[in-house]
């Protein structure tokens, strides 16, 4: 029985898919690099910043109303460039040696037991900005890390972080893009606004 036209286009098609890489997924575990392009260890100190650092320093903790409490601090970044901003661990639900991107985490300092987390994320500020104050493993502290969709620096890993409170077990079904919020002269981080780009730097 001889082929015919139809089973030989067939042919064709398999054998270029078969020859064809594959792009990966979006929302794949990737392993997360620092500015320095080393893996990022899972639960230890860094601190990330902006990938240009003349647009703003690192993010850091900060009472700005002056309140004199430990908790709530604001999650904000810091206005002078020349400043790296605190130290915080990236800790993921599960025990791993790196960070990947696409895994629930939370986020704590490196000299409180508390961790970021957010109020209400569909509300406005101050209610979606990110605090202090949260425990660990819930869905009020509930983030994960992805990669920038269209990054500064092709040369160069940056990071967004999503707050997903639902993928911790409550809150609205949806992932809220980590921003930047600026409300006289203070760049907080929130629920909405422009996502903020950042990079790892490991502390020394």
């Amino acid at each position: 029985m001889k082929p015919t036209i139809l089973s030989y286009v067939a042919f064709l098609l398999v054998l270029i898919f078969a020859t064809q890489s594959i792009p990966p997924t979006t929302g794949a575990d990737n392993f997360v690099y620092d500015v320095k392009g080393n893996k990022v260890s899972n639960d230890a100190p860094y601190s990330i910043g902006p990938v240009i650092w003349a647009k703003g320093g690192g993010i850091k903790l900060t009472d700005t109303k002056n309140t004199k409490k430990m908790c709530p601090l604001y999650v904000v970044q810091d206005p002078a460039e020349v400043n790296k901003g605190d130290q915080f661990t990236f800790t993921l639900i599960g025990k791993q040696k790196y960070l990947l991107t696409s895994r629930i985490l939370s986020i704590g300092s490196c000299n409180m037991s508390t961790y970021w987390q957010i109020n209400d994320p569909e509300a406005k500020a101050p209610s979606n900005l990110v605090t202090t104050g949260g425990y660990f493993d819930t869905a009020a502290t509930c983030f994960q890390v992805v990669d920038y969709p269209k990054p500064t620096s092709p040369k160069m890993h940056s990071y967004m972080l999503q707050y997903c409170p639902w993928m911790c077990g409550a809150g609205p079904r949806s992932c809220f893009n980590i921003s930047s919020y600026e409300d006289k002269g203070v760049r907080y981080l929130a629920s909405s606004g422009t996502p903020f780009e950042f990079v790892f730097q490991k502390a020394k």
